[in-house]
This record gives structure tokens, sequence and C-alpha cells, in this order.
């Protein structure tokens, strides 16, 4: 522990890369380009693996990269809980986690610590991109909106194998006002592209001063995902991004209003703001008039379609079609906060611990438990407009499931081409429609 602490501390004062090299006893290799080092029930430090190769009968030596040492230990029984109980045995035995075993544990690293993000990102290879922080920030809010719709759907073979960007694409991103390039632009999968008269999107009427990129997505198995990306303002001027998701099937939609952290001292924060207030006001407004609706017959957690997603936007991966980590609230649960005796002048993952994390959230959203229930397409069409005209982005997705089977994070088993490994596991899983 002593000498890991040393590597650490160096790292973190400057005064060296965090490399080392160690050994531990474990009788079999853990073939892990990322590890967890535990001691006592609690994990400690995070790093890469450069190399690990056998040492004796019982250990097994690796070369460390970017050693970090958590803030404050992290309990495995808080690790364990985040699992079932066929995903536990790498905590209690020493192993390798699954992929997906390895998300959910990341997600409570995140929680605890949202510091670690720059870490984790560093030490799986993501690309960030070199732009001015404004720039970026606005960039990495829109590719975060597209792949919380994707996730929204609950239909993982929507997701473009290869990124949401080609190569072209990624490379031309410093001159774009928005994450997607506006115009015909490449569609995923050799898709035909949507065709994006406006007038046929959920009826906005597009202006000279909007700049818009649309894509489809398909699972070729009738689901279909449409997503709008449309600015009329500067990048650098622009007061952030909405989120609105339309399930045609459902008639129901869900929007979510980004709010960014940033630095205070060593912490990242959320200041609540005049600012922050206006637009909760906003929110609460639409709220209002969703609940004066048509009613439908489905039932919802939360009827009304108006959440907050706070999050850190200081990296913008080009490459993932993963969500970024944050804090995503009903409206009025954040209002909840505001209203408090001791009303916090800023949020974060300290001062809020009753969120819902982004992968929670969209499976929430996934399997209708949230979202507004017969509500009309045209209140989506007005809040495309309204959202332009206080100077923000808007990326819009409009889900279609015509096979009417209940959204899931497992694909059905029922394409025609070689299934995934994902796939072949889920051929004999029942789905059942929701509505």
């Amino acid at each position: 522990m002593s000498y890991l602490q040393e590597v650490a501390g160096r790292r973190a004062r400057g005064a060296g890369a965090g490399d080392c090299r160690v050994s531990f006893p474990i009788r079999s290799r853990v073939g892990a380009g990322v590890v967890l080092i535990s001691y006592r029930q609690a994990v400690h430090f995070m790093a890469g693996v450069d190399d690990d190769s056998r040492a004796d009968d019982i250990r097994w030596a690796f070369r460390l990269r970017e050693l970090t040492q958590l803030k404050r230990p992290l309990e495995m029984s808080r690790l364990q809980a985040a699992l079932r109980k066929d995903q536990r045995r790498p905590l209690e035995h020493q192993g390798k986690l699954t992929d997906k075993a390895s998300r959910a544990v990341l997600e409570v690293l995140l929680a605890e610590d949202p510091e670690l993000d720059p870490v984790i990102g560093s030490l799986f290879g993501i690309r960030d991109i070199d732009l001015p922080a404004p720039r970026k920030t606005a960039l990495a809010e829109e590719r975060d909106s597209i792949a919380s719709l994707c996730a929204f759907t609950g239909a993982p073979d929507l997701l473009p194998a290869d990124g949401f960007l080609t190569e072209d694409e990624i490379g031309s991103i410093s001159d774009r006002d928005s994450f997607l390039p506006a115009g015909p632009g490449i569609t995923p999968r050799e898709d035909p592209m949507v065709e994006h008269d406006a007038n046929a999107f959920l009826g906005w009427t597009r202006q000279e001063s909007d700049r818009l990129a649309v894509r489809k997505f398909t699972d070729g198995n009738g689901r279909t995902l449409q997503i709008m990306n449309v600015n009329r303002w500067p990048i650098e001027t622009r007061l952030g991004t909405d989120l609105i998701y339309y399930h045609q099937q459902r008639r129901s939609f869900v929007l979510v209003q980004y709010k960014r952290m940033v630095p205070d001292g060593s912490s990242w924060r959320c200041r609540v703001d005049d600012h922050f207030r206006q637009q909760l006001d906003v929110m609460r407004t639409l709220d209002k008039k969703c609940g004066q609706g048509e009613p439908g017959g489905d039932y919802r957690m939360v009827p009304t379609p108006s959440f907050v997603k706070i999050c850190q936007l200081d990296t913008l991966d080009v490459d993932s079609t993963s969500m970024i980590s944050g804090m995503c609230m009903p409206r009025e649960q954040v209002e909840k906060h505001l209203e408090r005796p001791d009303a916090p002048k800023y949020l974060d993952f300290h001062t809020v611990r009753d969120y819902l994390t982004s992968t929670l959230f969209a499976q929430l959203v996934a399997l209708g438990c949230v979202g507004t229930s017969g509500s009309a397409t045209t209140l989506v069409a007005r809040e495309i407009e309204l959202s332009l005209q206080r100077g923000k982005s808007v990326s819009v997705g409009v889900f279609s499931d015509e096979s009417g089977r209940r959204p899931s994070w497992r694909t059905s088993g029922r394409r025609s081409s070689p299934p995934s490994r994902a796939a072949a596991r889920a051929q004999d899983s029942q789905q059942v429609p929701l509505w």
C-alpha cells in the first residue's frame, strides 16, 4: 500500500506518470486493460495495464500505468450491490468483469468521484478532440444527446458499430456549429437518408437561419429512430442543448434540459443562478400544459416530460456512442432541492444523492415508465421552436417500433443476418407488448 500510495502521489503532484511494476497473488491471468486494486474489502486504486506475466507459482506481475488513488476508499459492498449475483464473482475471487458489469462498476465509481472521468477516458483510450472550451462543451453536449436518444429506445441494434461520425466528418468537426454535419451527411448502415423537409418532421417549420442535420437509424426489424439536430445560433453564444424524445406509438415524449458542471476549486459544480431558475419556470409551464392535454391510458411513474441532466462536459469523445455519466432528475425533484431551508447555491454529486444515473434513466424511458401519456405531436413541434428562440440547440429523436415489442436492452434474435453474441443469448427471451 505504501509503495502504491507513493507512486500515485507523485502522479497527483505532476512529478510522475504513475507507472510502476507490482505483483499480486493471483493464480491465473486477469486479461484486463484496466484494473481496480482493493485492500481490506475496499477499492483504493485504478490503473491501466500495459503488460502482465507470471512472476512465480502464485503471483502475476503487472506493469501499471497512470496509477490513480481514489479520493476515498470505495467499499466493495457498494460495487457488489450494483451487480447481479452472477456478475459478482470477479469482485469476490479476483478476475475480469464482463462488459456490462464493468459499465455498472464505472457508474458507481463516477458517481462517488466524478473527477475520475478524465482518468477513465485516458485509460480506455478515448480520442478527445482538442477544441476551445466553449466549442468542445457544446459539441460534447450534442454528442451525448444523440447517445441518449439511442439509449432511450432500448434497442441496442440501432447504435452504429463505428460511431456516429465517419473519419471525414470527425476531421471537419472543428469547422462546424453542430456535432452532426448539416446537409445530406452520410447515413449509418447505408440506410436511405431520411427526407428532411422540415414541414414533414413533426410539423415544425424550418427558417432560413436554421442549421439542420437529420439521420436515420434502424435495426432492420421494424424499429426506426430519426434524429434531428437543429440550431440557429453560433456555437460560442449557444445557451445549452434541449433533448426531445418522442415515441410515435405511445404518443409520448420526454424533454431533457442539459446543465453543465463547471470547475470550482478542486470540484465540478452546477451553479444555481437566476438563469437556471428561469429555465425551471419554462419547464414547469410545459409540464402544466401536458397535464391539460388529452389523457392517455398508460401508467407513468412520472407523467410530466421535463427532466434535467447535470453533467461534466469537458471531454469530447468523438468515437463513443455511450452516454456521459450525470445526475438525471425530474424538474419537480430539482425544485424540491432548491426549496429546502438550506437551499444549495450549486448542485453536484455531493449535495445531491437521490438522482438517477444516465443508464437507469434511459432504461425507465425505454420501458415507458416516464414520459407523457397521450400528448400530441404539436407539443413537440412547439417546443423545438421555443428552444431555438431561447438560443439553444435542439436534438430531437422520433422513435417508431412497428413490431410492438417491449423495449429491451437485448436484441430479439430474429434478424436475418448472423446474430451477434448478445442476440444469441436473447433468442429465447419472450417479448411482450407494452401498450
